[in-house]
């Protein structure tokens, strides 16, 4: 791993274009709400739109704008990347169920979202007034006999500006590797994100990124690994 470590609670990991975030510096999961937000993962209906016919990923999703410090739910919508992005299951729109209200309208997401996007700000040189958010809620299971893949497109971008990728839980999983590598390919970043409220912050415009397979640790067992994906891409004027 590269990059300059921090050795104090609550302080960035490397810099960017790839920032890891401990526990608490976006969310903690000791904040009376996070044991309901992390539940919410129970409920997530399967991934009916993956190319490769796997069954191993759970999602819903929600699309917000971030301006002027408040973070406001747009109407539901399709998801849709650009094959040059999702190679895999780009090119379509995709309609996953939505994100519950209760938890999208909780003040820690709330606070998770507006904290983001101010640590977008501060890392960026100008960032802008305002953002299009996706947040995409996934459990990637571990099948007998098959591993899941959290990107099954393999080292990819994701189309939007900036990335956060943060580790809500998981059960006797094994693998979950990420990696970050620049615009030549070099590795910047490779780490197992282990603790809940954990999180990567990557600027997606200078760097891709993929995460190796889940596979259950003890033979026989189910197993799986629940995370939140925040993207954030600049709004475009009206």
């Amino acid at each position: 791993m590269t990059g300059q470590l921090a050795t104090a609670s609550g302080e960035c990991i490397a810099t960017p274009p790839a920032l890891l975030l401990p526990p608490g510096k976006l969310v903690d999961p000791g904040d009376p709400e996070w044991a309901a937000f992390a539940r919410s993962w129970d409920d997530l209906p399967r991934d009916t739109w993956m190319a490769d016919g796997g069954t191993y990923r759970r999602r819903r999703y929600a699309v917000f704008e971030v301006a002027g410090g408040k973070c406001t739910r747009l109407p539901h919508r399709a998801h849709y990347q650009e094959r040059d992005h999702n190679p895999l299951n780009g090119g379509v729109e995709r309609w996953f169920a939505p994100m519950a209200e209760n938890q999208s309208g909780s003040r820690l997401f709330q606070a998770l979202v507006s904290g983001t996007a101010a640590l977008i700000a501060d890392a960026s040189a100008q960032g802008p007034s305002s953002w299009t958010v996706e947040a995409h809620q996934f459990r990637i299971e571990a099948l007998s006999g098959q591993p899941g893949l959290p990107p099954p497109e393999g080292m990819h971008h994701d189309g939007r500006d900036w990335v956060l990728i943060l580790l809500v839980g998981g059960s006797d999983y094994a693998g979950g590797e990420s990696r970050v590598e620049d615009g030549s390919d070099t590795c910047i970043l490779e780490y197992r994100l282990t603790r809940p409220g954990e999180a990567l912050l990557l600027d997606d415009r200078t760097v891709h990124h993929g995460t190796t397979p889940i596979e259950s640790a003890i033979p026989g067992a189910s197993a799986w690994r629940d995370t939140l994906v925040l993207t954030f891409a600049q709004a475009r004027e009206s």
